[in-house]
């Protein structure tokens, strides 16, 4: 595949893909709506008042790039790390190719919220919001109060990749507000798993004669075998930790994600026999729980699994041949380079249950009611969304930061004046990196030479192969105002209570059994089950569409 001259292609494809969709400017879709209106009153076939003149009234202006004059806008975005976007490479080239010019008004990421919601409050705020980690109630609030836009009628007008691939992928849902308006373009990317990757070590498994685990039982018995017979051989039967698991982001009981049920980490939920299912409330659950006391219990899980810190898990990893299992987005962030190929992605236990993402993921660009032309740029972010933009966004500029081998692989160019690391060159020349950003993964992009990156190459194959296996828990599932408000005063309180129990029985403060009546008794009287029925107000809609 041959990737030179690709800015050149995206604005062409821009031009071709924008005139395919019956684009015109005002002043030529009027010339033509008279001319074909009086041709067809002398015929005699067409009523002035029929729908074909309405249609033709109705066609979007054609944005034809670079424009003849340059067009000025404002945007509210989060640097690039360390770089703002106004100094981007790509950011810089896309504006010079489409002849705009947008003044970044660029905040570090600690200061993004606070900054972004005074601004807005103000009413002094600029066309478009990019990269500004807007979730969703924020889109819904911003968008019910008039400040942000719709924008399906601008994507289905002006931004025909984009449309394309949201018909393809009929994705248009995970983009929609309660209101049923889109309010913000998507990052989209390929599916990958929503709860982080749990690694397991198969060099362990090997040197112990042990297959890969497929159910928990199996699981405890690999588990303990590591724990029991010297799994890395060097003579000290004692310091394996089969289990290791910190106080951040990966606690044990994300082990559910492989039960045989869709669960969503996100609202603690499940289907069970047809029946959306809060699971912290369930015998399944509860049996769940008593699977890792039993790991707790018998040395098999690290006993700081409930204290320590992400990063204390890094050193851990780093320091020695130790760590029989994990959860990390990476082996390598855990273990280091020289050991990260010793672990494999566990296999989900069957199929179609894993839960995994859509891959679409809103919120990267929004647009005010401040911004004149709304429809320049949506066409103008629209390039990102084909094979050549994403290129663009996520890659650079051939030659600059990444280079073509003969093989048809790709490296990244370090040292060229974008940074002497592969990070800083991200963060210095292309859109991608720090917040959700408005554009495509390209399929090239799984192209990169094993060289250049074989962790990250390594890590990518194997989370497939769990992706491969899932499915998203949950439709798009979305909440009225008011039910927004009812999550955020009621769930908070319970998941804090729910994780402190769940920790104080693993550790053996509190017995499972003596104490699961008055646990589900808290919960009810913290209100659990007005939240479930928020959740399920919110899945029957989704799947009643």
């Amino acid at each position: 595949m041959k990737l030179k001259k690709v800015t050149a292609l995206i604005m062409a494809t821009v031009v071709a893909a924008c005139a395919m969709a019956g684009c015109g400017k005002k002043e030529e879709g009027a010339d033509s709506a008279n001319t074909e209106k009086e041709s067809a009153t002398q015929e005699g076939s067409v009523d002035s008042s029929g729908e074909e003149e309405k249609e033709e009234a109705a066609a979007p202006e054609k944005i034809v790039f670079p424009l003849e004059e340059t067009m000025e806008f404002t945007s509210f975005s989060m640097m690039n790390g360390d770089f703002t976007l106004d100094t981007n490479l790509v950011m810089q080239t896309s504006m010079e190719n489409a002849n705009i010019n947008i003044t970044f008004d660029s905040v570090a990421p600690i200061d993004l919220v606070e900054k972004r919601n005074l601004i807005l409050a103000s009413g002094e705020y600029p066309d478009m919001l990019y990269k500004a980690q807007l979730g969703g109630n924020d889109l819904a609030k911003y968008g019910a109060q008039g400040i942000l836009i719709p924008l399906e009628d601008l994507i289905r007008q002006h931004a025909p990749n984009l449309s394309a691939v949201l018909d393809e992928r009929d994705a248009w849902q995970y983009l929609e507000s309660e209101d049923g308006h889109i309010y913000a373009l998507p990052e989209i990317g390929n599916p990958f798993p929503s709860i982080t990757t749990f690694w397991i070590n198969k060099k362990w498994m090997d040197q112990c004669g042990l297959e890969e685990p497929k159910n928990f039982d199996e699981l405890y018995h690999v588990l303990k075998t590591f724990k029991e017979e010297d799994a890395n051989g060097n003579g000290d039967p004692d310091d394996e930790i089969p289990l290791v698991c910190n106080d951040g982001a990966c606690p044990p009981t994300k082990l559910i994600a492989y039960e045989a049920f869709g669960y969503d980490y996100d609202t603690g939920t499940a289907l069970i026999d047809g029946e959306l299912t809060y699971m912290p409330l369930t015998d399944e659950y509860k049996e769940f729980i008593r699977f890792l006391v039993k790991l707790y219990q018998e040395g098999l899980m690290d006993k700081n699994s409930f204290t320590q810190e992400y990063e204390q898990q890094h050193a851990i990893g780093q320091a020695n041949d130790v760590m029989g299992a994990f959860f990390d987005s990476s082996p390598v962030l855990t273990v280091g380079n020289e050991r990260y190929k010793d672990y494999i992605a566990l296999t989900p236990f069957q199929e179609g249950t894993f839960p995994i993402s859509t891959g679409i993921t809103p919120a990267s660009l929004s647009i005010t009611d401040a911004c004149e032309r709304p429809d320049v740029l949506i066409a103008w972010a629209d390039q990102f969304y084909s094979e050549e933009g994403g290129i663009l966004a996520i890659m650079g500029i051939e030659g600059e930061t990444y280079s073509v081998n003969e093989d048809g692989t790709w490296d990244w160019i370090v040292g060229n004046g974008y940074g002497d690391d592969v990070g800083t060159v991200r963060a210095n020349a292309t859109i991608q990196g720090a917040a959700n950003h408005p554009s495509i993964w390209p399929a090239y992009y799984d192209n990169m030479n094993p060289e250049a990156d074989p962790a990250g190459v390594y890590g990518t194959a194997e989370t497939n192969k769990v992706t491969a296996m899932g499915k998203p828990a949950l439709p798009s599932m979305k909440y009225s105002e008011e039910e927004t408000k009812t999550i955020a005063t009621i769930r908070a309180d319970i998941s804090d209570y729910s994780t402190q129990y769940v920790a104080q029985v693993i550790t053996g403060e509190l017995d499972l059994d003596e104490s699961w009546d008055e646990y589900v008794s808290t919960l009810e009287a913290m209100e659990i089950e007005e939240l479930v029925g928020v959740y399920r107000a919110a899945y029957d809609r989704a799947v009643s569409k």
